[in-house]
């Protein structure tokens, strides 16, 4: 699945490891980026992430060095931050995290591409049919066992569910709950009674009209 997310080598911007640091200014100024990836002189080998953030940075408290004489080697970031084309999506959104994007190894660790945090973004948001929903439900979770279960069939009395995921407890004090997304079609009067019929069996519903 991964490979369906990749923007391939060919059609972004990378950052030779033989480059300094004012040839790889100019080309992230040109093209307005934050970061590119570095790799070697044959654009096979994944070096790590030139920020143009860390050179600005150097040049303020150095504002005597030529960069055209710093190598971008000295600024290498998130060198192991990396997925591989075989990964699971829930490897990917783990290793991905703030980047604004991650590069893409294939088996023979090859840098073939990168994944961009949008494009992911994105893909989630098609998954969970966020342009077709019209509500979304976040039930509060007791932990039972079978609970799930139960809950899907109480929904489903009242309306199709096009996607579902489930949140633990976190330290950002989150309770567990189940978040379904309902259809668009779906009356206002058949969501107020889903909720009222959770309610009436103990369990905290918020609704989001998308």
């Amino acid at each position: 699945m991964i490979k369906n997310l990749v923007h391939h080598k060919d059609n972004i911007v990378t950052i030779s490891e033989t480059m300094n640091c004012l040839d790889a200014i100019e080309i992230l100024e040109q093209h307005s980026l934050r970061n590119a990836p570095v790799v070697d002189a044959t654009n096979t080998l994944y070096r790590g992430n030139i920020y143009r953030y860390h050179i600005y940075k150097y040049k303020f408290h150095h504002p005597d060095a030529d960069l055209a004489q710093v190598k971008v080697t000295q600024f290498l970031k998130n060198t192991t931050r990396v997925v591989h084309e075989n990964d699971t999506f829930y490897q990917l959104i783990f290793a991905i995290r703030d980047l604004p994007f991650i590069a893409v190894l294939d088996k023979e660790n090859v840098f073939t591409g990168v994944i961009q945090h949008d494009a992911m973004i994105n893909y989630l948001a098609q998954a969970w049919v966020a342009d077709k929903s019209g509500y979304v439900l976040a039930i509060q979770t007791r932990g039972e066992k079978g609970e799930l279960n139960k809950l899907a069939r109480l929904v489903n009395r009242k309306a199709d569910i096009q996607s579902a995921v489930t949140f633990e407890k976190t330290t950002y004090d989150t309770s567990t709950y189940l978040m379904v997304t309902l259809p668009e079609y779906l009356d206002v009067s058949s969501v107020r009674a889903l909720v009222k019929d959770l309610t009436r069996r103990k369990y905290d519903v918020n609704v989001v009209t998308l």
